[in-house]
């Protein structure tokens, strides 16, 4: 795996945890270059174009449950922390719209540091953009996705 370089920026608020300058997504959503974030990869070294089966079979539905406090202001969009998702190496993920969060929408899953397609890999952080002034709070639904897995061994 490739490590995150971003030089992470001191967080405001409450949180001692320092504010992430980028995500490296396993589900994205396309619409966020017109939201203004500039940080958004249309390409990553070691990322190329692959042909995959996959089994439809054996579907995951799994909610996307947050692990931390956060207030949103409304058109808000930021990074946080939520109960890992494995995901199995050569997996699809697709946002789900079953069940969803009333303050908004989920844009991505994904973790701070690159993990290949062909790796198992793991979701920790989500991307989520508020329509309202709100707060999520832990243990909170943020979203629901899909896993499809791999139908090759």
């Amino acid at each position: 795996m490739v490590e995150n370089t971003a030089t992470p920026t001191s967080g405001g608020g409450a949180s001692s945890e320092p504010k992430l300058d980028k995500i490296y997504a396993i589900l994205c959503d396309q619409s966020l270059s017109s939201m203004g974030f500039g940080y958004v990869r249309t390409a990553v070294e070691g990322i190329e174009e692959s042909t995959i089966s996959l089994d439809w079979s054996n579907v995951r539905a799994v909610p996307v449950i947050s692990l931390e406090d956060a207030a949103f202001e409304a058109g808000e969009t930021r990074i946080v922390k939520i109960k890992p998702i494995t995901v199995a190496p050569k997996s699809a993920v697709l946002r789900s719209f079953y069940v969803s969060n009333g303050m908004g929408n989920l844009v991505c899953i994904g973790s701070t540091y690159f993990q290949h397609f062909d790796e198992e890999r793991l979701a920790d952080k989500a991307m989520f953009h508020s329509r309202i002034k709100g707060n999520m709070f832990k243990g909170d639904l943020i979203g629901h996705i899909f896993i499809v897995p791999s139908a090759q061994t």
